[in-house]
């Protein structure tokens, strides 16, 4: 890595093999050798950019769902009705979530 770093400034995203040929021209040269010398030798799958941002989108339908907006949701983010009822749905297996029941049962103790 020592001689990459005394030519860092020099090295062009044509210098490159692929894949660092691409990946450099997205993020550039720098990055690009900097990524390689951490990673290097290893096989790395990047799923898709909806996979990565799926929890950040279900945590905010699940922020916007009032009870009854499950089309206005689908729409809002391209899906069906079905999946938004399924994202909402796995909000209610929280074990954070307080339960009605346990509140009133505590309450009926007392």
């Amino acid at each position: 890595m020592n001689a990459v770093r005394i030519w860092i400034d020099e090295l062009t995203a044509d210098d490159l093999p692929e894949p660092y040929r691409q990946i450099a021209q997205l993020i550039g040269v720098k990055n690009t050798v900097s990524l390689a010398d951490a990673l290097g030798g290893t096989h790395i799958y990047l799923p898709k950019v909806e996979s990565a941002l799926r929890s950040l989108r279900d945590r905010k339908i699940r922020q916007e769902f009032t009870g009854y907006n499950y089309r206005e949701l689908a729409h809002k983010y391209d899906l069906t009705e079905k999946w938004v009822r399924a994202i909402v749905a796995e909000d209610a297996t929280n074990p954070d979530q307080v339960d009605i029941f346990d509140i009133i049962g505590s309450q009926s103790e007392n």
